[in-house]
């Protein structure tokens, strides 16, 4: 009888499905440069910051918004974040749950680790396997 080899696997984290190089604009962008990426229906947020620390996240910029305000004054306050060490299904449940499908991975200082997100579909995670992003 051979002996089969047994190999623990440890459970799936948002840091191991994150986006770990999203897209992102410094805390000084306009608005017009912010316009310019949402303008791409993939887009749904805008990751502000500054350096490695995280400002906030646009998801819309108001009609009458001067192009060349700052797009940190239109952060969205309801912008979801989570801790790297969340579960696959607390990231999964959760990103669902938001309107943007989207979830801003943070570390405990604030900086910005990376993006996840779901497909369109939301049955999946945009950065794994086929997806209809």
């Amino acid at each position: 009888m051979r002996s089969v080899a047994y190999v623990k696997m440890r459970p799936m984290t948002a840091a191991d499905l994150m986006l770990s190089n999203p897209k992102t604009l410094t805390a000084a962008a306009s608005v017009a440069e912010v316009r310019e990426l949402l303008a791409n229906p993939k887009v749904q947020m805008v990751l502000l910051t500054d350096g490695e620390a995280f400002k906030g996240a646009v998801t819309r910029v108001p009609d009458d918004a001067s192009p060349r305000d700052r797009a940190v004054a239109y952060v969205d306050p309801d912008a979801e974040t989570i801790s790297p060490d969340a579960s696959a299904d607390e990231a999964f449940e959760r990103a669902a749950a938001t309107p943007t499908r989207r979830l801003i991975v943070l570390d405990e200082h604030a900086n910005l680790l990376g993006l996840l997100c779901l497909n369109k579909s939301r049955t999946g995670f945009c950065q794994t396997a086929e997806t209809d992003d």
